[in-house]
């Protein structure tokens, strides 16, 4: 399958688009400390964009984005993913996860971390957590812990992904 959009380095000029992004997914970033801290990570935070090209224009649009930060020699963690809501379900998800991986492979780093909310959360929505989680599980992640004072709302989960066939 193509890669949907050209995955690059985040940038400080990408913010603005990338907090489009979040209000495409009221659902999602329905928060508005989280919306913050997104926008925050984002403008300070080491990250990837996903630019689907305008061939007509030659231009890009960003549709997608993935936070991430170095915690130890072996890990990182994924802060903040999001995919524009009218490309969910198309591969600009798995093009960033692809690409951050093959990036901390290559540092030698060996664990990939993301927090989501637990299932032992009531997911009432077509689209919402359930998704999230099935994309992570479908993607080589697995189930660690649930941690249910990580956020003030809602109980999340941690998900480790084996990076380097280690």
């Amino acid at each position: 399958m193509p890669v949907p959009a050209d995955i690059r380095p985040l940038i400080v000029e990408d913010a603005a688009a990338c907090d489009a992004v979040v209000a495409s997914l009221p659902y999602h970033f329905g928060n508005e400390d989280g919306r913050r801290l997104c926008a925050e990570a984002v403008r300070s935070q080491d990250g990837l964009v996903a630019v689907e090209r305008d061939p007509a224009a030659g231009e890009g649009d960003v549709v997608g984005f993935l936070t991430f930060e170095r915690h130890f020699e072996a890990s990182a963690e994924i802060t903040w993913m999001a995919v524009r809501a009218d490309r969910r379900h198309g591969g600009v998800g798995t093009a960033l996860l692809d690409e951050v991986c093959a990036r901390l492979e290559a540092e030698g780093r060996t664990l990939l971390l993301a927090f989501t909310v637990s299932p032992s959360e009531p997911d009432d929505e077509v689209d919402g957590y359930d998704a999230t989680r099935a994309f992570y599980r479908s993607r080589g992640f697995e189930t660690a812990r649930e941690v249910p004072e990580l956020w003030p709302d809602d109980p999340a989960i941690l998900l480790v992904r084996v990076l380097g066939g280690a």
